[in-house]
């Protein structure tokens, strides 16, 4: 709603004071001590009102959450920089979350090697050992499809890490 003013200028002046001190307050203020600071600047009181709402209707300045006035850039700085903390604290739970299911991963697949290294070096005891009986044999079969399976699992852990 805009107040009707005897002089534009004086308008002009009072919205020129209210963006100043709101540059120089370090960007937002609350509507109590910018009206301070306004009389402080030598601004009439009854112009305060008339110049913030008009301010507001051009789209020069805005309020958040708080209450704090600011100009309109330093209220889209503020939201963008809100934006940017939220999607850092979502980039490093999920660097996190990876980084657990990586240990997971590699813990398992570390497993997955130490079985099949025990496997072969069993199967090179028994072979050297025992000659080629068919119980042998069929075991050697077995461990075999055991072994090639284990193999495509590490592939498949491998390919997954990629």
């Amino acid at each position: 709603m805009a107040y009707p003013l005897n002089d534009s200028d004086k308008m002009d002046e009072a919205k020129n004071n209210i963006v100043n001190i709101l540059k120089m307050e370090g960007h937002k203020i609350d509507s109590g001590n910018l009206f301070i600071a306004f009389k402080e600047a030598g601004g009439e009181m009854s112009n305060f009102k008339p110049a913030l709402d008009e301010l507001k209707d051009e789209g020069k300045i805005k309020s958040d959450s708080d209450g704090n006035i600011m100009t309109v850039e330093d209220f889209q700085r503020e939201k963008s920089q809100e934006s940017d903390n939220v999607d850092n604290e979502v980039e490093e739970e999920k660097i996190e979350k990876e980084s657990e299911t990586t240990v997971e991963n590699d813990n398992e697949l570390e497993s997955i090697i130490k079985l099949k290294e025990e496997t072969d070096s069993w199967l090179i005891d028994k072979l050297k050992n025992e000659g080629s009986d068919e119980g042998l044999k069929a075991e050697v079969q077995e461990l075999r499809k055991r072994v090639e399976k284990l193999e495509k699992i590490i592939e498949n852990m491998t390919r997954a890490f990629d």
